[in-house]
């Protein structure tokens, strides 16, 4: 077993993940859930992440789109 400290990758390089701040962040509307991931080292933002899931569906319907030109 090794005892490797854990980084993670940011915009100031690879740096230990006990050196940062962790804050986790949840919007809600009535159009989309997003939760958001930021990772600060003494207040500044270096590494920020968003996954979003929409509560409208998506369209399959094909939109055709006249050719220039044409």
């Amino acid at each position: 077993m090794t005892d490797e400290t854990p980084l993670i990758w940011t915009s100031k390089g690879n740096l230990p993940i006990s050196a940062l701040e962790y804050n986790p962040h949840w919007e809600e509307t009535k159009d989309y859930v997003k939760f958001i991931e930021r990772y600060l080292l003494d207040g500044e933002v270096v590494k920020e992440s968003a996954h979003v899931l929409s509560r409208q569906g998506f369209s399959s319907e094909a939109i055709a789109s006249p050719l220039a030109g044409a």
